[in-house]
């Protein structure tokens, strides 16, 4: 009988020892998951509001500073689930301030990092349209024809087309 009480001390200052010890060796790896998934999620929670704060300057019309705040996120907050989002606020913005060349280059961009989307095929149409109106029709020609040619959307390939024709009749226009 005694033997057990003694017994059972033993287990139970043994699982004293290993919980108190033991754990130890491994608490800092749970904290330091634990501590990493909270910066994430305040990360996460601070990329939020500075988008939110994007949409409502533009929503003020405050367009520079809408624009510096996308800037501000795209650079902090790189392959951020709203990047894509954050991208479109910038072209508005663009669209709004007539900074075709910006507006250009913005939707470039998205579809450089979004070439498999149909978002994506349409900021290239996009970009095509803005070469168009800075009378750059050679890089306009390019990216239509690009699309025309690797495009697997048909209404987009459409609109590429539309938009050629439209430059083929303008510049026949022209030549009179």
């Amino acid at each position: 009988m005694r033997q057990n009480s003694n017994l059972r001390k033993c287990f139970v200052l043994g699982i004293l020892f290993l919980f108190c010890f033991g754990f130890g060796v491994f608490h800092p790896l749970l904290a330091e998951r634990s501590t990493q998934s909270v910066f994430a999620k305040e990360r996460d929670k601070q990329a939020d509001l500075l988008y939110q704060k994007a949409k409502e300057f533009l929503e003020d019309r405050n367009h520079y500073q809408s624009v510096e705040t996308c800037k501000s996120f795209l650079i902090l907050y790189p392959g951020h689930p709203k990047t894509r989002e954050v991208r479109k606020t910038l072209s508005a913005n663009y669209r709004m301030t007539g900074d075709i060349l910006a507006l250009a280059e913005n939707e470039l961009k998205i579809y450089k990092e979004f070439p498999n989307t149909e978002e994506g095929l349409e900021s290239y149409l996009l970009s095509g349209k803005a070469y168009v109106r800075m009378g750059r029709e050679d890089k306009a020609y390019q990216i239509f024809q690009d699309i025309i040619k690797n495009t697997y959307s048909s209404k987009i390939a459409q609109e590429a087309e539309l938009e050629l024709t439209q430059m083929e009749i303008l510049g026949e226009s022209k030549n009179k």
